[in-house]
């Protein structure tokens, strides 16, 4: 087991960062299923020089805050999303196997939910993730990529193992929808999207045109489950 395997699986969910959670939109099921923790220092110092300059010998700069582990496609752990629940402050760390693999939040349920037929739904973030699984069909999986980018690595495992749809459900602002469309930079050089790179490699997706908000986050805010089915019909 790796130190950041064993200091995770010594931390529990506080009743407060779990009432954030819930009122963000995650289910029980989303926080059982990510492995959610409130991050506590380890017992030990981390052997990872980098980790303990970011974040203090044990961790101690994310004392309190809401972790979400993230996993390679074969369930290896390769880094995680910390996210200050007080303030509006959000960290991603990545284990050395991150170069290799998605870094994607969500896959520990999408694997067998793609390889079943299921389509792919992808968000920029966990708390774009959380709502939208309200209003997806079950047997489908909720993908965040982090940032509003796909990489050749998310191509990668999309390719492999999406046999249905790939539907696009970036933000509705700016950096959302070059992600998702694409344009140009301030030089006129072509910038692809994701519907771009996914045709490319010869997977079917679209552009969600949904209303209501500029992300599904925005939309749970507004009006819970009823307007997030509203937003998102299927």
């Amino acid at each position: 087991m790796s130190w950041l395997e064993d200091a995770l699986s010594r931390c529990s969910l506080t009743p407060d960062v779990e009432e954030y959670l819930v009122g963000r939109g995650a289910s029980d099921e989303t926080i059982a299923a990510e492995g959610c923790v409130t991050w506590s220092p380890a017992e030990e110092p981390s052997p990872d020089e980098n980790f303990r300059k970011r974040y203090g010998s044990r961790g101690e700069r994310l004392d309190g805050f809401l972790v979400c582990p993230v996993r390679s496609p074969k369930g290896a752990l390769i880094g995680f999303e910390a996210r200050d629940t007080k303030v509006k402050f959000i960290s991603d760390w990545r284990e050395p196997a991150a170069a290799w693999n998605p870094f994607f939040l969500g896959t520990r349920r999408a694997v067998g939910r793609l390889w079943d037929g299921g389509d792919a739904w992808i968000v920029e973030g966990f708390f774009d993730l959380c709502p939208l699984e309200w209003a997806v069909p079950k047997k489908d999986a909720v993908l965040a990529t982090v940032t509003a980018k796909l990489s050749d690595r998310h191509v990668d495992f999309l390719r492999r193992f999406c046999r249905g749809w790939v539907h696009m459900v970036y933000d509705r602002d700016e950096g959302g929808r070059r992600g998702t469309v694409g344009g140009v930079d301030n030089s006129g050089k072509r910038i692809w999207g994701a519907l771009d790179v996914l045709r490319r490699v010869g997977l079917k997706c679209r552009d969600v045109p949904y209303t209501g908000g500029k992300d599904p986050g925005e939309i749970w805010d507004k009006g819970g489950v009823a307007a997030l089915k509203a937003a998102f019909p299927t």
